[in-house]
């Protein structure tokens, strides 16, 4: 490992063990101020988030973007501080944190053995979320995830995500895993929401042409594949309200690409929904309206 990469490893574990003995709720709440002196001394891509509070939500006043941008940054901190929690974390205390008002009826949809695509966005909880579905559902879920450049950083992340139940697919190898998991009837969380290529289809988010990744699409089309929306809303008290929602494949286009993207929108459109209820908690700091 490079000693750039050891330094910033040392780093993260600090922080991931004070969080262990500090305990979960401490850690989020620690948020508040740490995202204070981030926001304004330390101010990592802060132009992107203003900017993109601007676009999506043009009728608030630059005071109220401002304050929706601080929220974000606390937000933010909020996700991957309970990420780096996550290997310390109790299962009683993940299970007794999410609420999900419609599990019976989804889990008829992935029962045992019933092949499932979960569809999910950087909203909320998502991290902490995702590592734990498996909880909910009883059964393990298959993450497709993105290997971090930091080695060691990216050891930590992977084992947490793992660390209830679920497997790790990364990048590079993913579509043929993907494929052979949806065939031996096994469940696929995916974040649909990373932009796509300059020469890919456009879709309408917050009123705004934008491109996005259509794989989940295409993947669902190519296997009949049911896929479950997701949005993971943080409340008040740290606790998620899970949003479960199965993606509606009637009334499509005759063309394989139109199906995608008509799929594709109706899952960007259910996630703009909750994203305007609570804009603070969507992941701002990337440029979604790049191109």
């Amino acid at each position: 490992m490079r000693t750039k990469h050891k330094i910033e490893f040392f780093i993260f574990n600090s922080f991931a063990n004070l969080f262990r003995v500090i305990g979960l709720n401490r850690t989020r709440r620690s948020t508040k101020y740490l995202a204070f002196v981030l926001y304004f001394l330390i101010p990592v891509r802060k132009n992107v988030v203003i900017s993109n509070l601007k676009t999506a939500l043009p009728q608030k006043s630059d005071s109220e973007i401002e304050k929706l941008a601080l929220q974000t940054y606390q937000n933010i901190l909020i996700t991957f501080f309970e990420l780096m929690y996550l290997p310390s974390a109790k299962e009683e205390e993940v299970q007794s944190s999410i609420v999900i008002d419609n599990l019976e009826e989804i889990q008829k949809i992935v029962g045992a053995n019933k092949a499932a695509i979960i569809l999910t966005g950087h909203f909320g909880g998502w991290e902490f979320c995702m590592s734990s579905l498996s909880l909910k559902f009883g059964r393990e879920i298959s993450l497709l995830a993105q290997p971090q450049s930091n080695p060691g950083v990216s050891d930590y992340v992977m084992r947490a995500r793992a660390k209830f139940g679920n497997k790790i697919i990364l990048s590079g190898i993913s579509i043929r895993k993907i494929y052979e998991t949806i065939k031996s009837g096994g469940i696929i969380g995916i974040a649909g929401d990373q932009r796509g290529h300059y020469e890919g289809p456009r879709f309408n988010f917050f009123g705004k042409s934008t491109a996005l990744y259509t794989g989940a699409a295409s993947i669902a089309i190519k296997t009949n594949c049911p896929v479950i929306m997701t949005a993971f809303e943080r409340q008040k008290d740290y606790s998620y309200k899970m949003h479960l929602e199965e993606l509606n494949c009637d009334n499509l286009p005759h063309e394989n690409e139109e199906k995608i993207r008509v799929l594709t929108q109706r899952y960007i459109t259910f996630l703009e929904k909750h994203i305007r209820k609570n804009p603070d908690q969507y992941f701002w700091m990337h440029k979604i309206w790049k191109y």
